[in-house]
């Protein structure tokens, strides 16, 4: 549900305005539940007279105390620096220490506060890495060990050795257990986050091989056909012009023999890394097959098309090759726009016979395709 427009200021002041932000707050306020049951203990122990007014106000002070001390690091975005931005590991040890304190104080209710310790393990693991959760379980443990040394060496009538070490061993060893089972679930959780990256990984190399030419980097055939038959949807309902390119590399196959297949390839990645980065966002280049690539133009006419073809031929000319210096690169290109009713295998087709024309004139050069359409010359192949 969209909060209200005086909901809205208040969430951002209590939340903050950044997602992550946001997300680790409100994780900090789930465990609000925590502190009302430990707070609830204490004043039930007090209101049983178990447990001293005084001593339930400091412990129910250093929890609220706590609370927002942890609240205000994680919303002042402090804690994002760090590797636990929740604060999930030093916020559930001082809570466990206010555990044990409590412990020391609730004599033969004590046992109760060990089933909160327990929950604060099994809700930091969600957070905790499977090896923090152990530690966070063994130090628990080793708090309590040392509260109950203090307590039978102090105050051995109250507390006889007997009695308080049978507690802290069901006790304590509960908590071990719990803490191995949350090590487990938390291995699980990791594990299973791996696997979601590396699948996640996975599916993204295999969609940008289904739409990616693996060599320069570009569109593929199939993924620019399905846009420019969008496009020409697009053109038939608003009238805005468009117009395809089709270039081919002049003399590929002589590169190729000259300066062996690695040149070749060399010479199809400095094409797109020269070509690519002068488009505009709309415009979109794919390797069409072999040395032939196909550009789509939208929202410009020949004209304009032309132009930018002009300028584009120039920059590949120009290009240098590091490695094969005696390489130049040129293309032939033609340009076709699109007419009303026309599919895009006509389009492209028109495109393609303005090819053969600039390479019949002599190469390294733009040709429209409406320069043709009153030529009765029939055209011949040109050689590649």
């Amino acid at each position: 549900m969209k909060p209200s427009s005086w909901q809205t200021p208040l969430l951002d002041w209590a939340l903050g305005r950044q997602q992550p932000t946001r997300r680790h707050v409100l994780l900090v306020l789930a465990t609000l539940q925590l502190y009302a049951v430990t707070i609830g203990i204490l004043m039930h122990t007090v209101h049983l007279g178990l447990l001293d007014r005084h001593m339930a106000n400091v412990l129910i002070l250093c929890a609220v105390t706590t609370f927002l001390t942890v609240f205000a690091l994680v919303r002042s975005g402090w804690s994002l620096k760090l590797t636990d931005p929740v604060l999930a590991f030093p916020h559930a040890l001082v809570c466990n220490c206010i555990g044990v304190l409590a412990f020391m104080q609730l004599g033969d209710h004590r046992s109760n506060v060990m089933i909160i310790m327990g929950q604060t393990i099994v809700a930091a693991m969600f957070r905790l890495r499977p090896a923090r959760v152990l530690l966070l379980g063994a130090l628990t443990v080793g708090m309590l060990a040392v509260a109950t040394i203090t307590l039978t060496w102090h105050d051995p009538v109250h507390y006889p050795v007997t009695k308080s070490w049978a507690v802290l061993a069901v006790g304590g060893s509960a908590l071990l257990m719990l803490s191995l089972v949350a090590k487990w679930i938390s291995d699980i959780g990791v594990k299973l986050g791996r696997q979601t990256k590396e699948l996640t990984e996975a599916v993204r190399t295999v969609q940008q091989m289904a739409t990616t030419d693996m060599l320069t980097g570009l569109l593929n055939r199939r993924v620019v056909t399905d846009l420019a038959e969008a496009e020409l949807k697009l053109m038939e309902r608003t009238g805005a012009p468009m117009c395809v390119a089709l270039i081919d590399l002049d003399h590929f196959k002589d590169i190729n023999d000259r300066f062996g297949h690695h040149a070749g390839d060399t010479a199809l990645r400095g094409f797109a890394q020269s070509i690519a980065p002068q488009l505009r966002q709309v415009d979109k280049l794919a390797r069409w097959g072999g040395e032939e690539f196909l550009l789509m133009l939208p929202q410009l006419n020949q004209n304009e098309a032309l132009t930018a073809l002009e300028r584009l031929r120039q920059t590949v000319e120009a290009l240098v090759f590091k490695d094969h210096a005696l390489m130049q690169l040129t293309f032939s290109v033609g340009i076709a726009q699109a007419q009303p009713g026309e599919s895009l295998e006509q389009l492209v087709d028109r495109a393609d016979q303005a090819v053969y024309e600039a390479k019949r004139q002599g190469r390294n050069r733009c040709v429209l395709a409406s320069s043709l359409v009153a030529s009765a010359e029939p055209l011949t192949e040109a050689p590649a």
